[in-house]
């Protein structure tokens, strides 16, 4: 029914075909789509926070330095303890947690309540997270983490990678988010038109609030997920993902301009 999804779908086939056809020993091998599956889900869910934002008409270039700079907040608690427990580990990830949640707000406030143009707002932020990463990490990088965070990012669950079913939850909650909750509706409502919005008795501004929130929230999830992967926390990882977030979020369908958009479509683009 929707003839993004379809042309999506077909741009997916072929690329599938030729590389097939170029590469097949390579492209169609379980250790190539296994690789695939634990890379992309880091920049699959830094492209669901930005289509947030981008459904609300806004944008937030901060997500990579949001997600970088929870990840070494979650590595220096981890490495700040000589012997890390599970407990420790579950403290490292809510407390990354928390700091995407508080990245997210600084921005929240910043657009919604101070009334300063999104793409100004979140450059500045962007290198005020990023900086403070700088001072945190001293420059360096911090390595050596427990086995069981590791697995986060590089284990295995029934032969599949943990990444990838944790981006596959990610798209179902999104899509039950976007379609089956208020908010969600009223992101629809306001990215479509903020006029019509506010005369429909829907709290801009908390619609606002809510979005660059949680943005900040899934930002850190990616930042996590790339502290596992890589068992390293810099200051400048994940810098080239900004820009590739954003392009493929547009790729699946979402509107820059706000109110379209589906969770499938970012599924689909993320993987072609």
């Amino acid at each position: 029914r929707d003839p993004h999804l379809t042309r999506l779908l077909v741009i997916l086939a072929a690329v599938t075909v030729v590389l097939s056809v170029l590469r097949p020993s390579v492209f169609l091998s379980v250790a190539n789509f296994r690789s695939m599956a634990v890379q992309f889900p880091e920049l699959g869910f830094l492209s669901i926070a930005a289509a947030l934002v981008l459904m609300s008409g806004g944008i937030d270039l901060s997500i990579t330095g949001t997600a970088v700079l929870s990840g070494i907040v979650a590595a220096l608690i981890m490495r700040g303890t000589e012997h890390p427990t599970i407990a420790t580990i579950v403290l490292a990830c809510a407390a990354a947690l928390c700091v995407g949640l508080a990245c997210g707000a600084v921005n929240a406030v910043l657009v919604a309540k101070v009334g300063i143009a999104p793409m100004l707002v979140t450059l500045g932020t962007m290198n005020l997270f990023t900086g403070i990463g700088i001072v945190l990490t001293e420059g360096s990088a911090i390595t050596g983490f427990p086995e069981a965070f590791l697995a986060i990012g590089n284990g295995l669950l029934f032969g599949i990678p943990v990444p990838f079913l944790l981006f596959v939850a990610a798209i179902v909650i999104l899509s039950f988010f976007l379609n089956r909750t208020k908010l969600g509706y009223k992101l629809y409502i306001y990215g479509s038109n903020p006029v019509a919005s506010f005369f429909s008795a829907v709290n801009n501004t908390r619609v606002v609030l809510s979005t660059y929130i949680l943005s900040g929230f899934v930002s850190a999830i990616a930042g996590i997920i790339m502290l596992s992967r890589i068992n390293t926390a810099k200051a400048d990882f994940g810098s080239s993902y900004g820009l590739q977030a954003l392009l493929v979020a547009v790729l699946g369908g979402i509107n820059p301009s706000g109110g379209s958009g589906k969770g499938v479509g970012i599924l689909i683009s993320i993987i072609t």
